[in-house]
C-alpha cells in the first residue's frame, strides 16, 4: 500500500491509543496487516521497477500525504499530538526500512526485507490484481478511513 493509505491508519490508532510507545507499535504492526491485502503492486510492469521510478513514486506518495494532511487541518483535526505522530511514524516504518534495504541491502535490512515480503505476499501470491484496480481499492480504503477520522 501506498503511504497515503497507512497514514490514516496510524492517525486513527495514535487516536485511539493514548500511550506513545503503544501507538508506535500498533502504527508498525498495521503496517503489516494492511499490506496483507493485497493492493496490486506485485503486478507493475518490470521497466518501473528501477530507483528513478520508485522514487517518484515515492515523492509523489509524500506529496499526496502533504496534501491529506492540509485536508484533515482545514477540518480542525488534531494531529500534532505525540501518540499520533509515532502511530503514523510507526506505520510507514515498514517502507523506511524497505527504502533503505534497496539503497544499502544486506544485513539486518535484509531479514526486515524478508519479513515485510512475508507478510506483504501471504496473500497476494494467490489473489492479486493489476495496478489499476489496486490504485482504486487503496483510494477506497483512504475514503472509508478518512470516514472514521472525521
Amino acid at each position: 500500500m501506498f503511504l497515503t493509505v497507512h497514514t490514516p491508519l496510524g492517525i486513527i490508532i495514535g487516536q485511539s491509543v493514548a500511550n506513545p510507545i503503544l501507538a508506535f507499535v500498533f502504527g508498525l504492526i498495521s503496517h503489516y496487516i494492511l499490506d496483507l491485502i493485497p493492493h496490486g503492486d506485485t503486478k507493475v510492469p518490470k521497466k518501473y521497477l528501477n530507483p528513478i521510478h520508485i522514487a517518484f513514486a515515492g515523492l509523489v506518495d509524500l506529496f499526496v500525504i502533504l496534501i491529506y494532511i492540509i485536508f484533515l487541518i482545514s477540518l480542525n483535526v488534531e494531529l500534532l499530538q505525540l501518540n499520533i505522530i509515532l502511530a503514523v511514524f510507526g506505520s510507514w516504518v515498514p517502507d523506511i526500512l524497505q527504502a533503505f534495504y534497496f539503497k544499502y541491502g544486506g544485513g539486518i535490512l535484509s531479514k526486515i526485507q524478508n519479513f515485510h515480503n512475508f507478510w506483504h505476499n501471504l496473500i497476494s501470491v494467490k489473489y492479486q490484481f493489476n495496478i489499476i484496480t489496486g490504485f482504486i481499492f487503496q483510494f477506497i480504503v483512504l475514503i472509508l478511513l478518512t470516514m472514521i477520522i472525521i
